[in-house]
This record gives C-alpha cells, sequence and structure tokens, in this order.
C-alpha cells in the first residue's frame, strides 16, 4: 500500500538536494544509498546515471522504472511550500517537480512492493541525469547493460490517467554570424553589424506553434562589446521539434536558409552546426507496454488518456536501443518556472497506478 507521507517526505527531501544538469553527485549518491538499503543492487557511471536491479518474486522479463534527477536551469536552495495539499515552491525558484516527482514516486513503489510482498517480475530502475540539457545522461549511460526491453518513463504532467505514448524528435541548432567590426561613431559603415544580420535572420524564420506537432524557439543570444563597437560576432543558440521527422527536416532547414540569406545580404559569414539531438518515438495504442498501462488505469477506475507529447524524454533515447517506454504522469504542473507544483494526490495516484502496473508485471 502506497504510504503517503513517505511518499511526500521523500519528494520533499530530494528537492532539498541541489542537483542542476551537470550537478547530481550528492542526489546520485542519496538516491544510491536509498536503493542500496532496500535491497537493490546499484552502479553508477561517472555522469551519475543510477541503475538498480531487484530480483522479481515471479517468472517475467525486467521492467525498467525510469525518471531523471537533474532540474532545469541554475535554481538552488529550493524551499518547498505546502498549501492546500499541493506542493509549490516559495516563489523563487522551480521547485523540481520535474522530475523528482518521478524520481520520489519510483522509491516509493520499490518500497511499498517489498514491504507488502506483492508478486512483480524482476525491476530495472533507471535514474538518468542531465535530461533536462538534450537528455544527455541517457545518451552517455551504456544502453548495453539495461537488461529490460519495456519499461515506463515517469515524466509527464496531466491528469492522473494519463499515457504519453508518442514525442517529437529535437534538432539543436548552434550559429555563429561573422560580420566585420568598426568604430560605431567614427566609421560605422565600415563595419558588419553581426548582431543585425542575426536579428533580420531571426525575424524571417517561422518561430514558436508551427502546426499542432511541430516546434521551433531561439532561446539564447551572445554578442557584442560595447555600444561603441559595430559587433563582428553574435552567437544564437536554437531549437526545432516535431513528431514528424521529414517536418522536422524542413524546418530546421528553413532556420539555417534564414541565416544563410541574411548574411548575404549584408555580406557576413555564417557558421551552423545542426545536430538531431534525439530521434522521434511512438508507441501504437496497442503495444503491450500501453495496453498494461490501460489495463491498470481501468482497473482503478479511472479514464485512460492516451496523448502526444510536445517534448521529448529520456524515452526517446530508450526506443532508439530497442526498449520501448510509455511516459506516465506524475501530475507536474507549470514546470520549468517558479509557478511549478504538484497535488500530493497526483503523486499519490501516480504511485498506487505504477504498483499496480508491476504488479500486473
Amino acid at each position: 500500500m502506497i504510504n503517503e507521507t513517505r511518499l511526500v517526505q521523500t519528494f520533499l527531501d530530494l528537492v532539498a538536494i541541489d542537483s542542476p544538469s551537470g550537478e547530481e553527485a550528492a542526489i546520485a549518491a542519496e538516491l544510491a544509498r536509498r536503493f542500496t538499503a532496500m535491497g537493490g543492487d546499484c552502479e553508477t557511471d561517472e555522469h551519475h546515471n543510477l541503475i538498480a536491479r531487484f530480483g522479481g518474486s515471479r517468472d517475467g522479463e525486467w521492467l525498467m522504472l525510469s525518471a531523471h534527477s537533474d532540474t532545469v536551469g541554475q535554481d538552488r536552495g529550493i524551499k518547498p511550500v505546502i498549501r492546500d495539499g499541493v506542493i509549490y515552491s516559495d516563489g523563487t525558484t522551480i521547485l523540481g517537480a520535474d522530475d523528482k516527482s518521478g524520481v520520489a514516486v519510483i522509491l516509493e513503489v520499490v518500497e511499498s512492493v517489498r514491504e507488502g510482498g506483492i508478486p512483480h517480475p524482476p525491476l530495472e530502475v533507471v535514474i538518468s541525469a542531465s535530461e533536462e540539457v538534450g537528455l544527455r545522461g541517457a545518451h552517455t549511460l551504456d544502453k548495453a547493460k539495461l537488461r529490460a526491453r519495456r519499461g515506463y518513463v515517469l515524466d509527464s504532467g496531466g491528469p492522473s490517467g494519463t499515457v504519453v505514448t508518442s514525442a517529437p524528435g529535437q534538432d539543436s541548432l548552434e550559429i555563429t554570424v561573422h560580420g566585420r567590426t568598426s568604430h560605431a561613431g567614427a566609421e560605422p559603415e565600415k563595419g558588419i553589424n553581426a548582431i543585425r544580420v542575426a536579428s533580420e535572420a531571426i525575424a524571417a524564420m517561422p518561430l514558436g506553434r508551427i502546426d499542432e506537432e511541430t516546434t521551433a524557439n531561439i532561446g539564447v543570444i551572445r554578442g557584442g562589446v560595447a555600444t561603441n563597437i559595430v559587433p563582428d560576432n553574435v552567437y544564437v543558440k536554437g531549437e526545432a521539434r516535431s513528431r514528424d521527422e521529414l517536418k522536422l527536416s524542413a524546418q530546421t532547414a528553413a532556420m539555417a536558409a534564414a541565416f544563410h540569406e541574411a548574411a548575404e545580404r549584408h555580406g557576413a559569414r555564417v557558421e551552423l552546426k545542426i545536430k538531431r539531438t534525439y530521434i522521434t518515438y511512438a508507441l501504437p495504442e496497442d503495444h503491450p507496454v500501453v495496453q498494461t498501462a490501460v489495463r491498470a488505469i481501468e482497473g482503478l477506475g479511472w479514464t485512460p488518456l492516451i496523448k502526444a507529447s510536445g517534448g521529448g524524454t529520456d524515452a526517446n533515447i530508450y526506443a532508439e536501443h530497442g526498449i520501448q517506454c510509455a511516459i506516465l504522469s506524475t501530475g507536474m504542473a507549470e514546470v520549468h518556472t517558479p509557478n511549478e507544483h504538484v497535488a500530493i494526490a497526483d503523486m499519490v495516484n501516480a504511485a498506487t497506478l505504477l504498483q499496480e502496473i508491476v504488479a500486473r508485471g
């Protein structure tokens, strides 16, 4: 049986451990300690990815339970506040429910299954690092070590009973515009303003919501030294996402073309690096992983909500390596903002559902 008090305390404990992407050593050590105390066989790698295995109490294929330990941005010193059954930060930082709610749910389910003697297949818990920076932890994880070929990633919002079965691929774009420097007051005509070139390119390209499965964004711009110097370099970083590979390629090409066209107009030069950070993935609704979740949701008297996501998760990387995962909601909301929050009831429901899935195997 899910212990609500313990689940909430676990979440609060995890939130108190600072873990911006790339700084997961402390939380990885704490998770290894907790999973080992539950009888898990744990290992971590140099990137602070963690694998914990628990033998099954009945026959069955290995089942993966996965979440990520890092939090977005650089917020530290998170102070959670509980109001009316909902956990918030104090408003000055993110909360870190993305994805420490998922980690807490997995910890609670493993402990609850162990305490209750609930029959289950062998479990492989995978807690990745640096998910928020291009799924870096899942990329670096040695997938050859993983025994599970199916599983569930606890890393989504939405009502209890939400199952995400598809997610977009992502292209990362890094652009450096090379102009020519000059004195902005004495000889501006001798310069080529790299910021202007970049600005015209960004203004010309399609951004934001492109269609129901495609988005694009420019998120970083760095350049310039002083107002009296025509800037000769500017660095721009952006992304494109789509659940359709052809649309993703077309959107990325349009963004690149906008930079090349603006540079040509002004006599500037463009360095462009494009990387396919992760590919799209989709599970059919009749896939056993999806159907097990649906039956568990219906068995609890809830209505399943099958949906597509606009964000990638570690499930994208696992799918590339033959490990098929559905994504489950923990109830996290307004993630990546100071308004991020999660209802305690939603976390309890997520744990209850995951326990039911584990029991069904």
